[in-house]
């Protein structure tokens, strides 16, 4: 498991909407933890805000609950079909920011813009998660993929397709920040 970071107050909403999540289904910490493969005491943590987990360790976790990613955006839900760019909903964590550029009712595709800090990424771990496919196309910056341990370089106007069950990671492994949009089909991140 890579090295997590310190949490923020973004950390903090990500941590009580877990927590939320795991006690709406009745789970105890040490069952999500055991599920999810982490500690006790690190479940604990994230669930306090007091550590921000890599993608790849926050999507192991919330699938152990039998839930997305997208779970733990605010969960207000937009009716119509224009979501304003002061109006998306995000999910920070070590060093990403993702924002969901599709409404939340969007059950059949999902678009995220991902901001990328330098040296940050998905984790050393790679990781899979529900769904069909997925794209990512980078805008700005540059991205490292790691798709079953092929490597590939991403730059502006670059983009990799590939199914969601095949292991993968990245990393902006440059020194000035990176943006890419994800497009998920089914929404299940």
């Amino acid at each position: 498991m890579s090295v997590e970071t310190q949490g923020s107050e973004d950390t903090d909403q990500v941590g009580v909407r877990l927590r939320a999540l795991r006690q709406a289904k009745g789970l105890s910490a040490r069952d999500l933890a055991d599920r999810a493969g982490v500690t006790p005491a690190y479940l604990s943590r994230l669930e306090t805000g007091k550590v921000s987990p890599t993608v790849a360790t926050l999507s192991r976790v919330v699938q152990a609950l039998g839930e997305s990613v997208g779970a733990l955006f605010d969960d207000a839900r937009e009716d119509g079909a224009l979501v304003r760019a002061a109006d998306r909903q995000v999910v920070r964590n070590h060093g990403v920011d993702d924002y969901r550029v599709t409404p939340s009712w969007a059950d059949r595709l999902e678009v995220l813009e991902t901001v990328v800090q330098p040296g940050q990424g998905s984790g050393t771990a790679a990781y899979t998660h529900p769904g069909d496919q997925e794209c990512v196309l980078v805008l700005d910056g540059s991205l490292t993929m790691w798709l079953a341990d092929v490597e590939y370089t991403l730059h502006p106007g670059d983009s990799l397709t590939f199914a969601c069950r095949t292991p993968h990671r990245w990393t902006n492994q440059t020194p000035t920040v990176t943006r890419a949009l994800w497009i998920i089909t089914p929404a299940t991140y």
